[in-house]
């Protein structure tokens, strides 16, 4: 079997730690499958052994930061808690882990499940068909709080970004506090002193749960 110079065993999970390393140092544009076995000390063909192709790579990744966010929520609501408390729980936590990994969502996003991960899924599934949702009907409820975590997310980093690069316009947040052109936009903006991103997720996903429940009362 192929090993790292150092002598350590190469792995799948050693490939991936490693490209989440870059990502984290510095973005999504450094990794490569040349730059990981650079730093792992091996040639390129070798990595092959483990991943096919830079999409497989990241859709490992991709897989390893979804377990991350899911590792604090249980596969399934805890004894007399709502599914829907459960499904915001998993949002929550789900939002927290990709944010906290540079580029993460744009990893994340468009991403295929590997072979791994299809019973946990499953099992997900099963307890919104087990309150009344058809399979289908479940699955279109994933995909849309998916999308929804996914693009917050890459909203708050791409906001941090823009904060720490100090691109933000103050002109334009002044001129849209001009009441008398924009009376409802400076009525939004007077209303808090400045942009919470994360109170603008939790709006979002009180929607979205709401809306959930408000289908689940139609099915019963």
């Amino acid at each position: 079997m192929p090993t790292e110079t150092s002598g350590k065993a190469l792995s799948k999970a050693a490939i991936v730690d490693k490209a989440l390393d870059l990502m984290e140092q510095s973005g999504l544009a450094a990794v490569s499958l040349r730059r990981i076995a650079t730093e792992l000390g091996v040639s390129a063909p070798t990595l092959y052994w483990y991943i096919a192709n830079k999409r497989e790579l990241l859709d490992a990744v991709a897989e390893h930061l979804l377990r991350r966010g899911a590792a604090g929520v249980a596969t399934r609501p805890a004894e007399g808690q709502p599914w829907w408390e459960w499904l915001r729980e998993r949002a929550r936590t789900m939002f927290e882990a990709m944010v906290s990994v540079r580029d993460a969502p744009q990893v994340v996003a468009g991403n295929r499940p590997t072979p791994d991960a299809l019973a946990d899924i499953d099992t997900a599934l099963g307890e919104l068909v087990a309150v009344g949702f058809s399979a289908a009907e479940a699955q279109e409820a994933f995909f849309a709080l998916g999308a929804y975590i996914g693009g917050a997310a890459l909203e708050w980093q791409s906001e941090a970004v823009r904060e720490l690069d100090g691109t933000d316009n103050p002109e334009l947040r002044w001129a849209a506090q001009d009441d008398e052109r924009y009376p409802h936009l400076a009525a939004a903006l007077g209303g808090r002193a400045r942009h919470d991103p994360k109170a603008t997720f939790e709006y979002g996903l009180d929607l979205l749960i709401r809306g959930m429940r408000s289908r689940h009362e139609e099915l019963r």
